[in-house]
């Protein structure tokens, strides 16, 4: 099988903290100049902007845009005017990598937050005033209301799904305040109407241990996790999973957990992990169009015996086919998911529930049955920033020609506000619970 690449690309600048940097200015001209570019290849490569352009009055808001731009502007400026108008989907993006708050020694909103039902909620206090706890309300962030801001970062968030783009906000939320509202050495916020003066804090605050690409656990004497934080890298992927089952099969484990909770990377990969586990026919898509452009020419060329050209698109059809292993885990499989579950992590769950292959527990996943994938970039000539830009339409297996909706479980888990703050394991808590009280009726 050849190679299907979904990976999501993150929008991290290459910050400078501390030091005076003024940033190049290009003149209004440039400016212009790029933005059309933008608009043009992004029409001829991307899968579907052209409709999107059409039927969101794309030309309308791009001229008033335009109409805006009367004195020479940075790379982040320009960021700031088209992102919006770029994040259609969760592949595609402006790559911003110039300086983030340069002239700032401690530039970064100090809190890490977590957004609940449209509220901003302090999950990590940061700055050097400690009564604010944990679960107190963000009202207000320098005089705009929280609701208003988290409006205004959604929509430069790549993605489909404003649950998707809400969880990724989360994350970098700091980054994305100082990308779009700029650098401040001091923020007011407005906590149960109460007003404070903060100073920001620096990058290194954010600095957290990473998690481990992959983890094998053993829970009672019959069930087993596994976490696997991308489908990716490779040879490491392989590696883990061949020694993980190995073990699996070893200490007779009956029940299986495979964290999917987050995702991206090659879909091949995810077609072995399934192959592990199953000896039913499945696959991890459907169909793929891919865009014909300057960017796919040598792909489409390589892969031209193996699908066919219909109007603008190269069109690949699969079949599901049979796990090659000759042994296989035979118990019971749990597939976590969730808004974060994304690209690769959708088209894994999406196989387990159209062919049956496992159960499915947790949220929707963030991308719908049917959206953009694969990936490529192009350079603005006059700033010189790169677009990152999907390059195919995908379907996924059962997908029922559905762009609105993910893959759905067939055991939900909702989270409490307590289990966001406290960075609860809720959906593999949940699962524990289910196979547990499923052992005791049988």
């Amino acid at each position: 099988m050849k190679k299907i690449l979904f990976f999501y690309i993150l929008i991290i600048p290459a910050i400078v903290y501390g030091q005076k940097v003024s940033p190049q200015l290009f003149e209004p001209r440039q400016i212009k100049a790029d933005i059309d570019t933008l608009i043009y290849k992004l029409l001829d490569v991307h899968p579907t902007f052209s409709n999107h352009y059409k039927t969101n009055n794309t030309q309308n808001k791009v001229d008033s845009i335009k109409n805006t731009i009367n004195n020479p502007m940075s790379q982040l400026d320009f960021f700031r005017l088209m992102q919006p108008i770029v994040t259609i989907d969760g592949h595609t993006t402006l790559k911003y990598n110039g300086p983030l708050c340069p002239n700032e020694e401690n530039p970064l909103f100090p809190f890490k937050v977590v957004v609940f039902n449209n509220s901003l909620y302090i999950k990590e206090n940061l700055s050097t005033d400690k009564t604010l706890i944990k679960g107190s309300i963000i009202e207000k962030i320098n005089g705009v209301s929280s609701e208003e801001i988290i409006s205004k970062l959604i929509s430069y968030t790549p993605g489909e799904k404003d649950y998707y783009k809400t969880k990724k906000l989360e994350k970098d939320f700091h980054i994305y305040m100082a990308l779009v509202y700029g650098s401040f050495s001091d923020f007011e916020i407005t906590v149960n109407k109460s007003e404070y003066n903060l100073k920001g804090t620096n990058w290194d605050a954010f600095q957290e241990t990473s998690k481990p690409k992959f983890e094998l656990r053993f829970y009672d004497d019959d069930i087993a996790y596994i976490y696997k934080r991308m489908f990716m890298p490779p040879h490491d992927f392989m590696h883990f999973m061949d020694s993980a089952f190995t073990e699996i099969s070893e200490k007779q484990i009956n029940y299986l957990i495979i964290d999917n909770l987050s995702g991206g990377g090659l879909t091949d990969l995810a077609d072995s992990l399934m192959s592990y586990f199953t000896d039913k026919p499945y696959g991890m898509l459907e169909k793929k169009m891919t865009k014909i452009s300057s960017l796919t020419k040598e792909f489409i060329e390589d892969k031209k015996t193996e699908g066919y050209i219909k109007e603008d698109y190269f069109i690949e059809e699969y079949s599901s086919h049979i796990s090659a292993r000759e042994r296989r885990f035979s118990g019971s499989t749990y597939i976590l998911i969730g808004p974060l579950s994304y690209s690769a992590a959708t088209s894994f769950p999406s196989a387990a529930r159209c062919y049956r292959n496992a159960f499915l527990v947790g949220e929707e996943t963030g991308q719908p049955l049917v959206s953009n994938g694969d990936q490529d970039q192009f350079m603005l000539p006059e700033t010189k920033m790169f677009c990152i830009t999907a390059l195919s339409k995908v379907y996924m297996p059962c997908h029922n020609n559905d762009e609105v909706n993910g893959v759905f479980p067939d055991y939900p888990v909702t989270p409490t506000i307590d289990d966001l703050l406290m960075d609860k394991e809720y959906t593999l808590e949940y699962t524990l619970r289910l196979i547990r009280e499923n052992k005791e009726k049988k």
